[in-house]
C-alpha cells in the first residue's frame, strides 16, 4: 500500500486544506514540526517513513494568483530522493512549462478544469508521465463527465479527490471510489480526503485501491510512525 504525503501550498507556506475552500486555507499545525516551512514539513515526514512520493498542490496557481513554482523546484532538488506528483492548475500543463520537466516531477491533470476531450488529449499525449485526479465535491463529478464515460481515456495512474471530505475528519467516501473502481481496469487508484486513521487505509487497501494521499492524519498523530511501517507493507 503506497502511502503519499502531501503538501497544499498557498504564498510559500505549508497550509491545512479543508473541504477545497481555497481561498480560506491557513498555514498548518502540526504535532510532527514547529514550523509550516515547506522544507521543514518535508523533513518532518521523512523523519516519520522514507518516502518516496510526495503530492504537492501549488493552490496559488490552481487558482490563478500566482505560483509557487520556484519552491516546488526548489524542494524537488533538495529532496532528490523524493519523486513529486505535482497539480500546478491547467496553465502549467498547457504552458509546457520547462522548470517541470525535472526527473522526479510529473504534473496532475485536475478533472474540476474544463477541457474538451481534444485538448484532454493533446494534454495526455505532450505529458506522457501525466497523472489524473478525478475531482469529486459534495456534489459530485466536477467538469467533463465524458471522464467517467470511458476509463480508456485516463492515464495509467488516476488520483480520487474527494474534496469535500478534505481536512474534515469524517472518514472516506467509499461509494465516491467504488463508482471510480468499477470503472478502472488495469488502472493504479490513490484515494485523497478523509483518511482518518490506519482503520480507514486497511479498509481502502481491502477493496482495492493502490494507495492513500495523507496530510491531516499525519499532522495531527492520528497515523503514527509504527502504523506507517506496518501498512507499507500490506
Amino acid at each position: 500500500m503506497l502511502i503519499i504525503p502531501v503538501l497544499d501550498l498557498s504564498r510559500g507556506l505549508v497550509v491545512h486544506a479543508t473541504q477545497g475552500e481555497r481561498s480560506f486555507y491557513q498555514p498548518v499545525t502540526s504535532v510532527i514540526s514547529l514550523s509550516s516551512e515547506p522544507e521543514a514539513i518535508m523533513s518532518a515526514f521523512l523523519e516519520l517513513y522514507p518516502f518516496k512520493i510526495i503530492y504537492i498542490a501549488d493552490l496559488d496557481a490552481i487558482q490563478g494568483i500566482d505560483d509557487q513554482s520556484a519552491l516546488i523546484k526548489e524542494l524537488s532538488v533538495t529532496f532528490k530522493q523524493c519523486e513529486f506528483w505535482v497539480d500546478a492548475g491547467i496553465k502549467a500543463l498547457q504552458a509546457d512549462k520547462s522548470y517541470f520537466k525535472s526527473n522526479n516531477i510529473r504534473q496532475i491533470l485536475g478533472s474540476e478544469n474544463i477541457l474538451s476531450p481534444d485538448s484532454l488529449t493533446e494534454i495526455f499525449n505532450k505529458n506522457p508521465d501525466i497523472l489524473l485526479s478525478l475531482d469529486f465535491s459534495d456534489t459530485g463529478f466536477l467538469e467533463n463527465a465524458y471522464l467517467l464515460d470511458d476509463a480508456n481515456l485516463w492515464p495509467k495512474q488516476v488520483i480520487v479527490m474527494m474534496l469535500h471530505r478534505i481536512g474534515l475528519n469524517k472518514g472516506v467516501d467509499v461509494n465516491c471510489l467504488n463508482q471510480v473502481l468499477q470503472l478502472a481496469n488495469n488502472h493504479n487508484i490513490y484515494a485523497a480526503g478523509g483518511v482518518q486513521n490506519i482503520e480507514d487505509v486497511y479498509q481502502l487497501h481491502k477493496i482495492g485501491v493502490n494507495g492513500v494521499l495523507l496530510a491531516s492524519a499525519l499532522h495531527n498523530g492520528s497515523i503514527t510512525q509504527d502504523e506507517l511501517y506496518l501498512i507499507a507493507n500490506q
